[in-house]
C-alpha cells in the first residue's frame, strides 16, 4: 500500500512541487478541494519531514489505500504506539465526502507541525491523523452534491461511500469495509482521545462551528463530565477570545424524528462514531462546522477547533487518561444500560439564548444554483435546548452472554469490534436468562442496507444445555459496556435493532444472558 501511496505523488499538483506546500483548495483560492491523489501526495511530502510516519490502516469499496500519519512516536507499529505511556488522539476527517473542510483543515495542521509549530504537543500527545476517511466518496466531485452549501464552488464529493452507504451509520453493523478498517484502527491504536470533522447544513444559526460529546445516556460519567464540565467549555472560551467566532453545542430548531421544538442535538445511538467512542470508554468529539460560511472560513474553523481541541489535551493530558481509566475501572456487571435512546431527549436547565442568524443568497459560478452565505447578524433566541438524552429502558447488564456459533454475522461483528469472546469446549449446563420473543417489529423500508427491526418480549430464568462451541461474551472486559450494548435484544442499535441476530415472534432470542459472575468465569475456565 505505501508503494501506491508513493506512485500517487507523481500525480500531485503543480503547488506540491515547491518547498511551501498548498492544499489545493490554497493554491485554487478555495475553488477546489484535494482530490485523493493530492491528499496522498500531500501526506507522501509531510512523511518526508522528520517525526511523521505514514502508513495506511485499510482500503474503500474501490481499492484506494486510506493513509494515516502518525506523529510523536518514531513508529507506525500499533504495539509500540500504544506502550509509549501518551495520551493518543486520532482526527479523522471527510466521513462525508460533500464536508471536506475537515480534510484540507488536517493538511495545513499537518504542514503546519512539519515547520516546527506546536512541537510542545510531543512532549505528551501521539497524534494519528486520518484526512480522507470516505476517498471513494472524494472523487465523485459535483458542485450539486451538497444544496445551498458555500462552496467549494468546483465540486464536492458524496456523502455516502461506493456502495451508496453514510459511514456515519455503519459503526455498529460494519457493512462497509472503511468502517471496518477505522474500528480496526481503534482496536489497534486505541486512541484515548476521537476527534470526528464534519460540517453541518441544517439550521441557519450565528455559529462557526459546533460540537458534541458522546451521547449515548450509557456512556461513562467520567468523560461525560470530562467534555461538559470542562473541555468543550474551555476550548469555547478561548476560541471566543483568541478568534471573535463563537461556538456551541451541536443542534437544530427544526423538530425531526418526532422531537419537541428546541435546539436538538442528534441520535444517541452508537451507529455514530462518537457515541460508539463513549461506549468504548474512549473520549469522542464531534465537530461541525457551518455549512453556510465560505469554505475558506470554513477550513479555518476547523483549523483552530482542532489546535484548541490539542493545545487542551496536551495541557491537561493526565486529566484525559485519568477520565478514561475511571471509565475502564467502572463496573458494569449489574449496572444498568439504556435501551430505547433514540427520541428520548432532556431539557436543559437554564440554558443560554441560542445564536440564529442570517444568510444571502448567491449564485453557484458554474450551474446557477444557490448558495447560502452567512453574515454576521446574530439574534440570541431563547428556547428549549434539548442536550442529552434520557436513560429508556435500563436493563441491568449480565456476567456474560451466550452467543450460538451459527450467529455468523453477529459473531463477525463481535469479532471486528474487538469484543472478547471465548468459545466452549464443551457442552454446558447453566442457569441463564432466556428472552422469548412475543412480537417482531420490522422496518417496511431498507436503511443502510438493513431492515430495522424491534424484537419486544420478556426474559425468564431457565436451566440451559448450552453446546460446545457457543461463544461465551463476558462483560468484564474492555468493551463489556459495548458487547452488552450489541447483543441485548431490546437495544435500539445492537445487533438485533439491526436483522443481525434473528428472532421470530413465539420463539427464543438466540442469545441467553448468565447474570451469575461465577458462572460466567466457570464457562470461560476462569475459575
Amino acid at each position: 500500500m505505501l508503494r501506491l501511496l508513493a506512485a500517487l505523488v507523481l500525480l500531485a499538483p503543480a503547488a506540491l512541487a515547491q518547498d511551501t506546500l498548498l492544499t489545493r483548495a490554497e493554491a485554487t483560492d478555495y475553488r477546489a478541494t484535494s482530490t485523493y491523489a493530492d491528499v496522498t501526495a500531500f501526506v507522501e511530502r509531510i512523511a518526508e519531514r522528520p517525526g511523521f510516519h505514514l502508513t495506511t490502516f485499510g482500503e474503500t469499496v474501490e481499492g484506494r489505500a486510506l493513509p494515516l500519519v502518525v506523529w510523536g512516536e518514531e513508529t507506525t507499529e500499533p504495539e509500540a504506539v500504544r506502550s509509549n505511556g501518551k495520551l493518543r488522539v486520532l482526527v479523522f476527517a471527510n466521513i462525508h465526502a460533500g464536508e471536506v473542510a475537515g480534510k484540507e483543515a488536517v493538511l495545513m495542521l499537518l504542514r503546519a507541525m512539519a515547520a516546527g509549530e506546536h512541537a510542545a504537543w510531543a512532549d505528551s500527545l501521539t497524534l494519528l491523523f486520518a484526512p480522507i476517511y470516505n476517498a471513494d466518496g472524494n472523487e465523485r466531485l459535483d458542485p450539486r452534491n451538497r444544496p445551498f452549501q458555500h462552496g467549494p464552488v468546483d465540486g464536492m464529493g458524496t456523502r455516502a461511500n461506493a456502495q451508496g452507504l453514510d459511514l456515519n451509520r455503519d459503526f455498529v453493523k460494519l457493512d462497509a469495509p472503511e468502517s471496518r478498517a477505522l474500528v480496526g484502527l481503534f482496536n489497534d491504536y486505541d486512541p484515548h482521545v476521537i476527534v470526528d470533522l464534519h460540517t453541518t447544513n441544517g439550521t441557519i444559526h450565528g455559529y462557526h462551528l459546533t460540537y458534541a460529546p458522546p451521547l449515548h445516556p450509557s456512556t461513562p460519567a467520567a468523560i461525560d463530565r470530562l467534555l461538559r464540565n470542562h473541555w468543550l467549555p474551555d476550548v469555547t472560551e478561548v476560541y471566543k477570545t483568541k478568534y471573535g467566532w463563537d461556538l456551541t453545542y451541536y443542534g437544530n430548531d427544526k423538530p425531526e424524528w418526532g422531537q419537541p421544538s428546541g435546539w436538538a442535538t442528534f441520535d444517541p445511538r452508537p451507529r455514530f462514531g462518537t457515541n460508539l467512542a463513549g461506549l468504548r470508554n474512549r473520549v469522542g468529539i464531534l465537530s461541525e462546522v457551518y455549512s453556510y460560511a465560505t469554505f475558506e472560513d470554513r477550513v479555518l474553523a476547523s483549523l483552530r477547533f482542532v489546535v484548541e481541541t490539542l493545545d487542551w489535551a496536551h495541557a491537561h493530558a493526565g486529566a484525559v487518561r485519568s477520565a478514561v481509566y475511571a471509565a475502564e475501572s467502572e463496573p458494569v456487571v449489574g449496572a444498568p444500560l439504556a435501551m430505547r435512546t433514540a427520541g428520548r431527549w432532556v431539557e436543559e436547565e437554564d440554558p443560554a439564548p441560542v445564536l440564529l442568524g442570517e444568510v444571502v443568497e448567491e449564485p453557484n459560478p458554474h450551474t446557477g444554483e444557490p448558495m447560502y452565505r452567512r453574515t454576521d447578524a446574530q439574534t440570541p433566541t431563547a428556547m428549549p435546548v434539548l442536550g442529552r438524552f434520557a436513560f429508556g429502558e435500563p436493563v441491568a447488564a449480565p456476567a456474560a452472554y451466550l452467543v450460538p456459533a451459527d450467529q455468523e454475522e453477529a459473531v463477525e461483528r463481535l469479532r471486528w469490534h474487538g469484543v472478547e469472546m471465548e468459545a466452549l469446549a464443551e457442552d454446558a449446563v447453566v442457569e441463564a436468562e432466556v428472552f422469548t420473543v412475543d412480537s417482531v417489529r420490522t422496518a417496511e423500508r431498507a436503511f443502510q442496507g438493513r431492515y430495522e427491526q424491534e424484537l419486544v418480549g420478556r426474559y425468564t430464568s431457565a436451566t440451559v444445555t448450552v453446546p460446545a462451541g457457543t461463544l461465551v461474551v463476558p462483560v468484564e472486559q474492555p468493551l463489556g459496556r459495548l458487547a452488552a450494548i450489541l447483543l441485548e435484544p431490546r437495544s435500539d442499535s445492537g445487533l438485533a435493532g439491526w436483522g443481525l441476530i434473528g428472532a421470530e415472534a413465539g420463539g427464543t432470542y438466540p442469545v441467553h444472558r448468565v447474570t451469575d459472575p461465577a458462572a460466567a468465569r466457570r464457562l470461560i475456565g476462569a475459575e
